[in-house]
């Protein structure tokens, strides 16, 4: 069942969409470009706050505009000018503005989707690598150009991107510049599943059905899990290479245990007692199809 779409905030661009136990957040500003504004910023914040008090919420699908998810900071925007423009202070509030916003929709209970078409840019790869999963049209476009134009990456976005597509892709989408089309994003780790121009919603919906169809609760503890693990080892950044359409990590580094903080319930290196198996046993696993398949 679906509730029609309300719009939350002020701008007019960011509405809200309940389908059962999937929600869509979907932002469209009235530029092709579909860019972030200082406005547009905190009314997405606001609408992903409308989920922190509610249980009945499994996935929620983020999405830009029909063409395009978002080309990154509105710099034509007179806020952003006069912020990025200023003093410390107001510069403070503009990277305190999208550092909330990244943080708003990692810390989320229900598990995040990102629906990419076109390009992805800036604050918006920000914001897409900040989400659980990732689905992108075949042309979409992935880069960070912040330090070309004279901007810093303060919104705390550094981590999460070097987190699901490695510290070296992550080197040259930052510092080479350099912009990913959809294969080589998925190559890297960064997209999870590729739809044809036009699709990456109606994609992401179909991997948000099977996942709206669990128990909330265990979802939600084992996404508090892994984010947990992934933060207290040191292994979040590691390369992925895949193969028949299967994820694999490779040129994984021991994990700094000594010093990582551990989360209840997990062991060193991110370990929890479950996963402990003895050196005499051998631990068999079913292959799954992904979600959407």
């Amino acid at each position: 069942m679906s509730d029609a779409a309300m719009t939350v905030g002020h701008t007019g661009a960011v509405t809200v969409e309940r389908r059962d136990a999937i929600a869509i957040v979907r932002f469209a500003g009235p530029s092709r470009a579909n860019p972030l504004s200082v406005a547009v910023m905190r009314d997405l914040v606001a609408a992903a706050r409308l989920f922190e008090e509610d249980g009945r919420t499994a996935v929620v699908v983020v999405a830009g505009r029909d063409a395009v998810f978002s080309a990154g900071l509105d710099l034509r925007d007179e806020a952003t000018r006069r912020m990025t423009d200023g003093d410390l202070e107001e510069r403070r509030v503009l990277a305190q503005t999208g550092r909330r916003l990244l943080d708003t929709f990692s810390g989320l209970a229900p598990v995040t989707v990102a629906a990419i078409e076109g390009p992805c840019l800036g604050g918006g790869l920000a914001l897409a690598a900040a989400l659980d999963f990732r689905v992108a049209s075949r042309s979409a476009v992935f880069g960070a150009p912040e330090v070309a134009v004279g901007l810093n990456m303060a919104w705390g976005s550094l981590a999460p991107l070097a987190a699901v597509a490695g510290v070296q892709v992550t080197r040259r989408l930052v510092l080479a510049g350099d912009r990913l089309d959809t294969a080589q994003a998925q190559a890297a780790g960064l997209v999870d599943e590729v739809a044809p121009d036009g699709a990456a919603l109606h994609r992401a919906l179909a991997m948000a059905a099977p996942l709206s169809a669990y128990p909330v609760a265990p979802l939600r503890m084992a996404k508090r899990a892994l984010a947990a693990i992934v933060q207290a080892s040191g292994t979040a950044a590691a390369p992925v290479r895949r193969r028949g359409g299967v994820a694999r990590i490779r040129g994984v580094a021991r994990p700094l245990c000594g010093n990582a903080p551990q989360a209840r319930g997990v062991g060193p290196c991110g370990r929890t007692a479950a996963s402990s198996i003895s050196s005499g046993s051998r631990s068999r696993s079913r292959k799954l199809p992904w979600p959407g398949r």
